[in-house]
């Protein structure tokens, strides 16, 4: 792979500890980072138990939004950096695209310990005794994160964004042909507009339900 290790940015893990279950399903556990997500788990029982169901979830609604926001300013960013498929084979191709991936590695690890711990409260909810519409919205926030559905290798891995996007740049530094860079990311974020569309769909009905 083309990705030495003198070319990795060296950023240090801001969570440790095993997940095991639906979040590593969720992808939560990538790049070399381990999560420990039983903080958030106990936080759940903490929430409904000090404001009620109603006013934690309200409170992972705003963490989601502050997700959302940073899923789109960090792809937003690599896309600025991403050169178009026209330009492959140009001297300048290979640095412009370690570069955008050099920015995403880095903000993706920036940005984890919120997606965790979103997940992992969203989790619990959805295992928890709520009401029909709480549930769903809890749902809607677990699907929020994808599972693989962006990657497209032959064998069927779970994955976040920030994964799946970055193995294709590497593939392309290696010379494999694939997905258009740009479309790719592009493609990316319109998932988690269409995604993010339908949590606010779930909290509008939990709102007024």
């Amino acid at each position: 792979m083309s990705t030495d290790e003198d070319e990795q940015p060296q950023v240090a893990n801001t969570v440790s500890g095993p997940v095991h279950g639906a979040a590593v399903q969720a992808g939560v556990v990538h790049g070399g980072v381990h999560v420990n997500a039983a903080p958030a788990l106990a936080a759940v029982d903490e929430l409904a138990t000090a404001f009620g169901s109603r006013s934690a979830l309200r409170q992972l609604m705003t963490d989601l939004e502050a997700v959302h926001r940073d899923y789109l300013l960090m792809f937003d960013k690599a896309l600025e950096l991403t050169p178009e498929a026209w330009q492959h084979g140009m001297p300048h191709f290979p640095d412009q695209v370690r570069a955008a991936a050099n920015l995403l590695r880095r903000l993706r690890l920036e940005f984890e310990p919120v997606r965790v711990r979103v997940h992992a409260v969203a989790h619990a909810f959805s295992d928890a005794k709520l009401t029909e519409p709480e549930r769903a919205f809890a749902v809607a926030v677990l699907k929020y994160f994808p599972t693989g559905e962006i990657q497209r290798s032959a064998v069927h891995q779970l994955k976040t964004s920030g994964t799946a996007v970055l193995d294709r740049f590497y593939a392309s530094l290696d010379g494999e042909l694939g997905q258009e860079l740009s479309s790719l990311i592009e493609e990316t974020v319109a998932f988690h507009r269409q995604r993010w569309l339908v949590v606010c769909q779930a909290y509008a009905a939990l709102q007024t339900a």
